[in-house]
């Protein structure tokens, strides 16, 4: 079995100790009868206080949760745009790399076919130089 415990105002507490105090000193029954229903309204006005206290703070502790689940459902969209981000980024860098390794495989037959070209130029007029034997 388990202690409970619970945060309430004392004062008012105190007050009903002192006047039971006082009502055990008095023996008129009358008095007694009317510090009871003293006492009895006194303890039920302590408990309305806790009770709209409590409310109160059931209603801001739900005001919070909301905000709590507004906040994380930012935290979520901002966390999901940021990682699709990422993988664009990526992917756009894997095509520049294809993109440059292409080009440079074109400038290589480009040269390539230019040097064979020129070589060919170069070849047909030595040809036509060259004195013919008849």
């Amino acid at each position: 079995m388990e202690d409970e415990y619970e945060l309430i105002p004392m004062s008012p507490i105190r007050r009903l100790e002192k006047r039971l105090s006082e009502i055990e000193k008095s023996k008129t029954s009358g008095e007694i009868l009317g510090e009871l229903m003293s006492i009895i309204k006194t303890n039920q006005q302590v408990v309305d206080h806790m009770a709209k206290t409590n409310s109160a703070m059931i209603d801001k502790i739900v005001d919070l949760s909301n905000s709590v689940d507004k906040l994380m459902k930012r935290i979520d969209n901002f966390v999901e745009r940021i990682e699709t981000t990422e993988p664009v980024e990526a992917e756009e860098k894997e095509a520049d790399k294809k993109m440059e390794e292409r080009l440079e495989k074109m400038e290589k037959r480009l040269n390539a076919v230019l040097l064979s070209s020129m070589a060919k130029n170069k070849m047909m007029p030595q040809r036509q130089m060259q004195p013919q034997v008849l």
